[in-house]
């Protein structure tokens, strides 16, 4: 029942094909769509799997793409089938029982109870650290001026030229000198008001590597900031991009199945901001798999990422530019992505 895409995915298979393991390999109909010549080696492969899913990756122009019984067809997914022949009707009824499976698969305290089963094990801080709020407190309540060591200046130095709203995200800092932790700003990672980790960046620019973790994958930043009057969610790289404009973080380029479990449980309009380089494409392309749109601001030419966008032009300014400069339409993101990466 839950099998219709893929079995339609596989009546559309060209005859001529081999079973190799869980793939099944024939000449890939996507490359001459994306500039590439017509490939007659069989490197076209799709995966089905038991649960009704099905994979699709070429190892010639590498363009993949999959789904999944519970998810709606993505832009990707809608181009395979018509790259394997499916007619524009076929297409639509595809889309359709998708969204009908999705329904009967996924209802939505399904989903919550799925949200609700996510587990990250906690982790500690650095040692010795101390939050931002303890510090301002012991300030106010010191009898005599204290001497701010000069790490911790360097450190709300660096914090306040990103420009990150103090009052509302909480930094620790540490003298500890592990990991050179005592020149570093330290964020910690909060899922359902636990601490279950962190990431520190350094304000020294001699300091390799800028960014130092302790956390388990598949954590979304910043989660806990997405109030339920908020309409739609802008999806970044980094923390402090997050920070800037009370977005979340995915912690790098690639987003797995289970951060998007938790990005749209949300249950609001998803709006992608990738950093505006080459890795950066591969947001484009989950954005482009999952249904959710992505903003082309203004700024990109000028400003690689979110957070140097708010520390030039201010944060209001860069909200409103990403709203503006969103597209849901696939094909327009498809063909402006072209327009900036070829």
């Amino acid at each position: 029942m839950f099998d219709i895409v893929q079995q339609e995915v596989l009546a559309l298979l060209p005859a001529k094909r081999k079973n190799t393991n869980k793939w099944i390999s024939f000449n890939a109909p996507c490359c001459t769509h994306r500039g590439e010549t017509q490939d007659r080696r069989g490197r076209g492969g799709v995966a089905p799997n038991a649960d009704g899913s099905i994979s699709y990756h070429c190892f010639n122009c590498h363009f993949k793409t999959n789904y999944r019984p519970g998810r709606a067809i993505g832009y990707k997914f809608k181009q395979l089938l018509e790259w394997l022949g499916a007619s524009d009707q076929t297409i639509q009824r595809l889309s359709i029982e998708a969204l009908r499976i999705r329904d009967l698969i996924a209802p939505p305290e399904a989903v919550e109870k799925k949200i609700q089963e996510i587990r990250f094990e906690p982790r500690p801080l650095p040692e010795g650290v101390v939050s931002l709020s303890e510090f301002r407190e012991l300030l106010v309540n010191a009898d005599e001026e204290i001497e701010i060591p000069e790490e911790l200046a360097r450190g709300l130095e660096y914090l306040s030229d990103r420009r990150i709203n103090l009052d509302k995200y909480e930094f620790y800092f540490t003298d500890d000198t592990a990991h050179k932790m005592n020149k570093r700003v330290i964020i910690p990672f909060i899922w359902k008001q636990d601490i279950i980790g962190y990431t520190s960046r350094t304000w020294d620019e001699n300091v390799k590597p800028k960014y130092f973790n302790s956390h388990e994958p598949n954590f979304v930043f910043n989660t806990n900031m997405q109030t339920p009057d908020r309409k739609f969610v802008i999806v970044v790289e980094g923390p402090f991009d997050a920070m800037a404009i009370d977005g979340v973080a995915i912690l790098g380029n690639e987003i797995s199945e289970e951060q998007v479990d938790i990005i749209d449980s949300l249950k609001r309009e998803v709006i992608v901001v990738p950093d505006w380089d080459k890795p950066g494409q591969s947001m484009i392309d989950a954005a482009l798999e999952y249904g959710w749109s992505v903003s082309f601001p203004v700024w990109r030419e000028e400003y690689k990422d979110v957070a140097g966008a708010v520390e030039k032009l201010g944060r209001l300014f860069v909200l409103k530019s990403i709203l503006a400069a969103k597209q849901s339409n696939g094909l327009k993101i498809e063909l402006l992505r072209k327009k900036i990466y070829n």
